[in-house]
């Protein structure tokens, strides 16, 4: 069994800050969660994900206490002070050293966010339902620090050219815009196909118009594709039932 692969952020947080997203190379679990899947809710062993889990731990922060969350694709933040039972809730909020936030995905754009100062820390689960609903504006709003003073980084997620998605994805993002230019800025994020109210969605996009309009000005990340990268990703688009990655953050405990 090889150790856990990490991927770690390329953005300009500070050294207190510790943050990555786990592959799918390494692990235990076998046949479609095949490596090193976190998640408990898809059908995997038990046992195989609590090693993972602590596989990976013991990689990214072995003294922090990891904070998960029972995801709903909704728009409600959860502040942490301490470790505990997981909320429900789309996004983790935490100024306490040594805990890491845990957010699961297998398409879905993760969002990391830190303060510049490296004493405040966010992940968000942000997928269609959660970005048209709010969860973005609703986390930036929770934190104590201001946008403009936000470092972020977009984690792996499916890529516009993979996303076929309907009109009502499309009109979400439509009825939900702050005004007109946002509502255009939002129509191109959504390419047209040739299949009639067929389109393909760009989650990244999506959420650098919500960043940008919220005060957000240092975004980074995005490029890498959970659906074509399939040796380090899983993607319920592309395997169906599969495995989950866990995006990690954390204010160092040392």
């Amino acid at each position: 069994m090889r150790a856990p692969e990490l991927l770690r952020p390329d953005w300009p947080a500070p050294d207190t800050v510790l943050a990555a997203v786990t592959t799918r190379n390494g692990g235990c679990s076998e046949g479609e969660f095949a490596g090193l899947n976190m998640a408990l809710h898809v059908g995997d062993a038990e046992s195989s994900v609590r090693r993972n889990r602590k596989l990976a731990a013991d990689v990214f922060a072995p003294d922090a206490q990891f904070q998960w969350l029972r995801q709903v694709h909704g728009s409600e933040p959860a502040i942490v002070f301490q470790s505990g039972e997981a909320p429900e809730a789309d996004s983790l909020i935490s100024s306490a050293p040594g805990i890491a936030l845990c957010v699961l995905t297998a398409d879905c754009l993760p969002i990391f966010v830190c303060n510049r100062a490296g004493d405040e820390v966010g992940i968000i689960h942000a997928g269609w339902r959660g970005m048209s609903a709010g969860i973005i504006e609703n986390t930036l709003a929770a934190m104590c620090s201001e946008p403009e003073d936000l470092l972020i980084w977009l984690g792996p997620a499916i890529q516009s050219c993979h996303y076929e998605v309907g009109e009502d994805v499309r009109e979400a993002f439509l009825d939900c815009a702050a005004d007109t230019r946002e509502q255009q800025q939002f129509k191109a994020a959504f390419a047209p196909l040739k299949k009639q109210g067929k389109y393909y969605a760009d989650l990244p996009q999506i959420a650098r118009i919500k960043l940008h309009r919220l005060g957000a000005a240092s975004i980074s990340g995005g490029s890498h594709c959970t659906y074509s990268d399939a040796s380090r990703f899983y993607s319920h688009r592309r395997d169906g039932p599969c495995g989950r990655m866990a995006n990690l953050i954390c204010i160092n405990p040392a």
